[in-house]
């Protein structure tokens, strides 16, 4: 129960009890948190402690809200580590969630002028081009698009279409020890963000221009050569990065 006579804010001990019920599961991830009204009632506290409170966890991103719809319990993000590439499905995993890989698309493609400049080829080159989706629980989480040079293409997308009928996770760095082309040894990235529209918000299912977190890659063999030109598009909502920096003088 609050302490109305304590020296905490009624409000803060409110957000701290609504805090407390999602930690207890009381209130399950992705699920609306009672109502202002029933709040009220419940704490036998006004609707402004009511709405400082919900504010104050809306800042804290413990909660969001939909207009209209009323206040919802945000969903964990996906701790992406920068110090190595790990595979999707560990990292999913390593969640408590179920991953799986949905094969959006593989064809044959000419590079466009990205995938040109970095898999080291002319502009309109032939190129191998496969799109996944990678899901948690079934709710869409990253958009992977990569270019490959044609010898190494077909051979990981035999590899895809095989595992993506067995419905098993996978990213295109577990297909290449299955396909035995080639070993990638290293990655050349970059980090941005951008705001997903068209095909990338509808396979994300994101509703209009959306914030997310854009990696490119450029995969190389331990000669150097490139082998595979990768862009991922991650839901902001669902993801953040974290790295471990030495400090200098």
């Amino acid at each position: 129960m609050l302490q109305k006579d304590g020296a905490t804010p009624l409000y803060l001990q409110l957000k701290e009890e609504i805090q407390r019920h999602i930690e207890e599961g009381v209130y399950p991830e992705g699920t609306a948190i009672p109502s202002e009204r029933e709040l009220c009632q419940s704490y036998g506290v006004s609707r402004i402690t009511v709405r400082q409170a919900i504010a104050q966890a809306v800042a804290e991103g413990i909660l969001f809200t939909r207009q209209g719809k009323g206040t919802y319990v945000t969903k964990r993000k996906i701790d992406q580590s920068l110090e190595r590439i790990t595979g999707f499905d560990r990292t999913i995993a390593g969640h408590g969630l179920l991953p799986v890989t949905s094969l959006v698309e593989v064809r044959r493609a000419t590079a466009n002028d990205e995938a040109a400049s970095g898999l080291g080829l002319d502009r309109g080159a032939p190129v191998v081009k496969m799109v996944l989706l990678g899901m948690a629980d079934s709710e869409p989480m990253a958009l992977y698009t990569s270019y490959f040079t044609p010898e190494v293409g077909m051979a990981v997308a035999e590899k895809a279409v095989e595992l993506s009928r067995e419905r098993k996770p996978f990213t295109s760095f577990d297909l290449y020890k299955l396909a035995g082309v080639v070993r990638p040894v290293r990655a050349k990235q970059a980090f941005e963000a951008a705001l997903a529209t068209g095909a990338v918000a509808r396979l994300l299912k994101l509703r209009g221009p959306a914030a997310v977190f854009v990696v490119t890659s450029t995969v190389e063999a331990s000669d150097g050569t490139p082998v595979e030109y990768r862009v991922v598009h991650y839901r902001s909502d669902r993801y953040k990065f974290s790295v471990t920096r030495e400090v200098t003088d």
